[in-house]
């Protein structure tokens, strides 16, 4: 399949302004007393980095061996993460702030399973850089992996189209009154059962950019996968 440059490029400012932002959260979540899921904004400026190098090779300067670890660590910490969300909250828990469920966490296990995909197994035989293969449209999936790369295809849409359906439980107003009532803590000992919420600080930081920040990473890797099929 053709690989447009003007798209190519395109994409690649989006995903190098992906991870600028998540950089960006990590910074200022705790001085603004914000919550955040720092595990999630990590992994999604290494994606971010790791898919600009892809799409326009000679922005492309970690080699895909230190990219393969990386993202390979990244997905071993997201499912023990989701071992644990389910010794917490099981199958059919939420979070604290009842924000997030397992299928949180397993998406961005998936996310990097799908980056570990495209560096391994995607890149054709004698290339040592999966950037340069993608920029040619040069790089096809094994014929024994087409069966993978249309699931992983499947579940990063699927995951994109169910975030924008959340964006609206996710506004400003409906994030204060959720967290409040899900985060109460003592007026003092005396008042016996009585609470109040907790402090407005505590919200998260910006859901519905988060949100947008995942589902743009989530197009732009199927993307990158509909052209190595």
């Amino acid at each position: 399949m053709p690989h447009p440059i003007f798209l190519g490029y395109g994409l690649a400012v989006v995903m190098v302004s992906v991870s600028t932002y998540c950089l960006g959260r990590l910074l200022v979540a705790k001085r603004w007393e914000r919550r955040t899921d720092f595990g999630v904004n990590i992994s999604h400026v290494l994606m971010g980095l790791a898919m600009a190098g892809m799409l326009v090779p000679r922005w492309d300067r970690v080699p895909d061996r230190i990219w393969i670890v990386a993202f390979s660590v990244v997905a071993a910490w997201f499912a023990v993460i989701s071992v644990r969300f389910v010794g917490e909250h099981g199958l059919r828990g939420s979070d604290e702030g009842h924000a997030h469920h397992i299928s949180h966490n397993l998406i961005h296990m998936t996310m990097a399973g799908a980056m570990v995909y495209m560096y391994e197994v995607s890149a054709p035989a004698g290339s040592s850089s999966t950037g340069a293969a993608m920029s040619g449209a040069a790089a096809r999936a094994q014929p024994d992996y087409l069966g993978l790369s249309f699931v992983f295809i499947v579940t990063l849409l699927a995951s994109a189209v169910w975030q924008i359906d959340a964006l609206g439980k996710f506004s400003p107003r409906r994030m204060v009154l959720v967290e409040a009532a899900a985060t109460p803590r003592r007026v003092g000992a005396e008042t016996g059962p009585a609470v109040v919420p907790r402090a407005v600080g505590q919200r998260w930081l910006a859901p519905r950019l988060e949100i947008a920040c995942h589902v743009s990473m989530c197009v732009a890797m199927a993307y990158m996968l509909v052209l190595m099929l």
